[in-house]
C-alpha cells in the first residue's frame, strides 16, 4: 500500500510524462495498466532488466500486446496543413488594415497569410523523385492550390508584408521577404483581386496595390539595400528599432565571455569550475579557483530544446526568439520561424519528421519533456541514433539486424551486406570509443534503480507511441509493419527514447524570457517560461535553497553567473525551484523529494532560515577576523564596545570593523535599488555586486538586505538575456 510520500512522488513522476491537460495517451496508458494488472506488472514486467526488453514486451508479450497495439496501430499523421483560401483572406484583410493606417494589424494579417500559404506549384521542381525519403516525397504535389491566386499566394503575401516593413524602416526583414519571394517566383503579370468590392464594401480607389511585378522587384530590393547602407549611422539606431518592436533580437544580444576561459574538460564551462563525485551527493560542480560575484561560469547551447505550443504563434520554433516577420514550414501551418536560416535548419533536421505529427503529439496530452525526448531523436536522425545506442551499449544495431534477416537474404544481398560491413568497420570502431557522437546527456542521473516497474511501464508505453509516430513519418530506412515486432534498429531507437524520458525527468531546464512591467522596466517584471532544454554541463549543478549562482537565457543558450564569492572547494549550486525566502522548510523538502528524489540538506534547510516575513538584518553573523578561525559571532548587544572573546581561536576580536562593513553594504544596496528605480540596470548591478562581495567577506547570511540585493542582481543580469516589453504603439 502506497503511503502519502510515495503517492506524491509517483504523481510528480507521472506529470513529467503527461501534461496537466487530458489527452488520449492518459486514457491509453490507464487502459493498458488496468488490463495487465498490478500482479503482472510486479511479477512479470519487473523482471525485464533493460529498456530494449521492456519495449519488446509492449509489442510482443501476449498479456499486453493486444490491448496496447489496439491503440498504437491507430496512430496516424495529424497536422494543420496549408490553406490557400485562408491565406488569401488574411492577405485581403491586411490590405484593409494598411489602408486604414493600422500597420501593426496589417503586419499581423500579412504574416498569417505567409504562414497559411502553400508553396507555388512551380516551386515543386523535384516532382515524384522516388529517391527522396517518404517525408519529402509527401510534400511534392505539383500545381497545388493553383486555382487560388494562380498558386502564387505565398510570394504575394511576402511582397505585401515587405511594403509594411519598408515603411517602418525594417530593411533587413523586408529584404528577406523580397529575396524569398524572388526565389519562389512570380508571374510576369498578375491581377491581385478581380472583384475587391465583393469581399469588402470599400471603394476601389481606397485600395493601394501591394502586388509587385517582376519588373518592380529588383527596384524594391535596391531601394531596401540602399536604405540599409544609408541608415548604418542613422539617427534611428538598432536599439531604437528594438524599442519599437518591444524585443531584442538574439543576434544583437552578445553572449558573455567565460571567466578565466573555457574548461577543456567541461564544455561550455569556465576553468573556475570542476566536477567532483561524492558518495552522498553524486557528481556536483565545485569551485576550482576563487569565484567573484558576476563571473560567467557557464555559457552553454542546449543539446536539445523544445518550444511550448503556447508560443508557436509568437516565437521562432527553432531559436526561441520573438519574430516580427515569420516564415513557415513548406508543408504545415503549425509552426513559424524568425527567418529562412532557422527554417532551413529545422527542416533539414528534426522538423521534417515532426511536421506531419505535431498536432497528434500535442493532442496526445504528452508532457513537453516527452516532446523533448522525441526531439533528441529526430534532430539526430536514424543513423546517428544507432551510433549513439551502439556507443552506449557496445552492441552493434546493424550487425544484430543483419543476423536477424540473414536467413531471408539472397546471395547477392549477403555480399552487399558484407561490403557495407567492411566499409563501416572503421566508423563503428570510432563509435564504440565514443568518437563522433555526443554522449554527455547519457551520463546524467536517471535514478533507474529507484524506479518502480509501473513507472518503467508508463515510460515504455510512451516510447512505444513515439516509435509508432516515427514509423509513420518514414524515419527508418526499413519500417516493420504493424503486425510484426519492430526490428532491431526500431527497438534501439525506442529504447533510446525511454532513456531520454528517464534522464530528462531530473535534468531538463525551463527556458524563459523576462517580461518587463507595463509602467516600469523592473516593477511588475516576471519570467515567462517558453520551453524546455537539456544542458549537460549545467545539469551537473546540485540544488541549494540559497543558490550561489543565477541563470538566464540568450536565445536558447543558458548563461550561469555567480552572485556571491566562492572559495576553492566550495560547492557551486543553483536552485531547482523551492527557495528559502518564499517556501517553508517542510514544503521545500517535500517538493524536492517528490520532484527530484532527494532530501535537501543545504545550510538554509539545516538551520531552518526564516521566510522573508521573519527575516531581518539582525540575524547576521560575523566571521571571526582571525585567519583560519571558522567561528561565527552574532551581533553584539552594544556596537560601540563590540569586543568579544572568540571560543574558537581563544582571542579577543573587535567586531566594529565588520559591523561598519555591513553598514557600508547596506548603503551600496540602497544606491543599487535607486539605480533600478531609474531603470539603469548596469549601474544597479555594479552596486549590488560590490555590496554582496563586501558582505560575504566579513559576514554570513541570513541577512535581509543582502538577500534582496542578490535577487535584484539576478533580475539585472536577466535583463541582459531574453527580454520583452509592450511594444511601442506607433507601428
Amino acid at each position: 500500500m502506497e503511503n502519502a510520500e510515495e503517492r506524491y512522488r509517483n504523481l510528480c513522476s507521472l506529470e513529467t510524462l503527461r501534461s496537466g491537460k487530458r489527452g488520449f495517451f492518459g486514457d491509453f496508458s490507464e487502459r493498458v495498466t488496468n488490463h495487465v494488472g498490478d500482479r503482472w506488472i510486479s511479477k512479470v514486467f519487473a523482471r525485464f532488466a533493460n529498456d530494449e526488453d521492456r519495449i519488446r514486451a509492449v509489442f510482443a508479450d501476449a498479456k499486453i500486446a493486444e490491448v496496447a497495439l489496439e491503440t498504437l496501430n491507430r496512430t496516424d499523421l495529424l497536422y494543420r496543413g496549408k490553406d490557400a483560401n485562408a491565406s488569401r483572406t488574411s492577405r485581403l484583410e491586411g490590405f484593409v488594415s494598411a489602408t486604414a493606417a493600422k500597420r501593426r494589424e496589417a503586419l499581423s494579417r500579412f504574416s498569417q497569410a505567409v504562414l497559411r500559404a502553400p508553396l507555388p506549384g512551380s516551386f515543386f521542381f523535384r516532382a515524384a523523385d522516388s529517391t527522396l525519403p517518404l517525408i519529402e516525397r509527401s510534400a511534392i504535389v505539383p500545381g497545388k492550390d493553383e486555382k487560388v491566386d494562380r498558386g502564387f499566394g505565398l510570394p504575394l503575401a511576402l511582397l505585401a508584408r515587405a511594403e509594411i516593413l519598408l515603411a517602418e524602416n525594417e530593411h533587413v526583414l523586408a529584404l528577406q521577404d523580397l529575396r524569398y519571394a524572388e526565389e519562389l517566383g512570380l508571374p510576369d503579370e498578375f491581377r491581385l483581386v478581380s472583384s475587391r468590392e465583393r469581399y469588402f464594401k470599400v471603394p476601389r480607389a481606397e485600395f493601394r496595390s501591394f502586388c509587385l511585378f517582376r519588373s518592380e522587384l529588383a527596384r524594391k530590393k535596391e531601394t531596401c539595400e540602399r536604405s540599409m547602407r544609408e541608415n548604418e549611422n542613422s539617427l534611428i539606431s538598432a536599439k531604437e528599432l528594438e524599442r519599437r518592436r518591444g524585443w531584442t533580437s538574439v543576434e544583437s544580444k552578445p553572449l558573455p565571455r567565460l571567466a578565466a576561459g573555457e574548461n577543456p574538460r567541461l564544455p561550455g564551462a569556465s576553468s573556475l569550475l570542476e566536477i567532483e563525485e561524492t558518495d552522498d551527493a553524486g557528481k556536483r560542480a565545485i569551485a576550482a579557483k576563487e569565484i567573484v560575484p558576476g563571473d560567467a561560469l557557464v555559457v552553454e547551447a542546449p543539446l536539445g530544446a523544445v518550444l511550448l505550443p503556447d508560443f508557436f504563434g509568437t516565437h521562432c520554433h527553432h531559436c526561441f526568439s520573438r519574430f516580427v516577420a515569420p516564415v513557415g514550414c513548406p508543408d504545415c501551418s503549425g509552426v513559424a520561424f524568425c527567418g529562412i536560416r532557422c527554417k532551413d535548419a529545422a527542416i533539414s533536421s528534426y522538423h521534417k519528421y515532426e511536421c506531419k505529427i505535431l498536432a497528434l503529439l500535442i493532442g496526445s496530452g504528452m508532457s513537453v519533456l516527452s516532446m523533448l525526448a522525441l526531439r533528441m531523436v529526430t534532430q539526430n536522425g536514424p543513423r546517428k541514433c544507432s551510433e549513439i545506442w551502439t556507443a552506449l551499449t557496445g552492441r552493434d544495431v546493424d550487425e544484430r539486424e543483419d543476423k536477424t534477416a540473414a536467413s531471408k537474404q539472397s546471395k547477392s544481398a549477403k555480399r552487399r551486406s558484407r561490403k557495407k560491413k567492411w566499409r563501416d568497420s572503421r566508423r563503428e570502431q570510432n563509435i564504440r570509443e565514443g568518437d563522433g557522437v555526443d554522449l554527455r546527456a547519457y551520463d546524467l542521473v536517471t535514478h533507474e534503480k529507484q524506479r518502480t516497474a509501473k513507472d518503467f511501464l508508463e515510460r515504455s508505453l510512451m516510447a512505444a507511441f513515439l516509435l509508432r509516430c516515427l514509423q509513420r513519418v518514414g524515419f527508418f530506412e526499413r519500417t516493420s509493419n504493424d503486425a510484426e515486432t519492430p526490428n532491431e534498429r526500431e527497438i534501439a531507437v525506442a529504447a533510446l527514447l525511454s532513456r531520454h524520458l528517464q534522464l530528462l525527468q531530473f535534468n531538463a531546464h525551463e527556458v524563459f524570457e523576462t517580461r518587463h512591467g507595463t509602467e516600469h522596466r523592473f516593477r511588475g517584471s516576471k519570467p515567462v517560461y517558453l520551453g524546455v532544454a537539456v544542458y549537460p554541463t549545467v545539469a551537473r549543478f546540485n540544488h541549494d535553497c540559497y543558490p550561489a549562482v543565477t541563470r538566464y537565457f540568450v536565445g536558447r543558450s543558458i548563461v550561469v553567473r555567480a552572485i556571491r564569492r566562492l572559495r576553492p572547494g566550495d560547492v557551486v549550486a543553483e536552485n531547482y525551484g523551492p527557495i528559502f525566502t518564499k517556501i517553508p522548510l517542510k514544503k521545500r523538502r517535500d517538493t524536492l523529494a517528490g520532484r527530484y528524489w532527494f532530501r535537501c540538506e543545504c545550510t538554509a534547510c539545516r538551520e531552518d532560515w526564516p521566510l522573508f516575513d521573519g527575516l531581518t538584518n539582525d540575524l547576521v553573523r560575523f566571521r571571526c577576523p582571525t585567519e583560519s578561525c571558522e567561528k561565527l559571532h552574532g551581533q553584539p548587544a552594544d556596537p560601540s564596545t563590540a569586543v568579544v572573546l572568540c571560543s574558537g581561536c581563544r582571542r579577543e576580536v573587535d567586531l566594529r570593523g565588520p559591523l561598519e562593513s555591513v553598514r557600508e553594504c547596506e548603503r551600496l544596496y540602497a544606491r543599487g535599488f535607486a539605480a533600478m528605480d531609474e531603470e539603469r540596470p548596469e549601474a544597479a548591478l555594479r552596486e549590488f555586486l560590490e555590496g554582496t562581495d563586501k558582505f560575504h567577506r566579513v559576514a554570513v547570511p541570513p541577512h535581509r538586505d543582502t538577500h534582496l540585493a542578490e535577487i535584484a542582481a539576478s533580475i539585472c543580469m536577466a535583463d541582459q538575456g531574453n527580454v520583452w516589453s509592450q511594444p511601442n504603439q506607433t507601428l
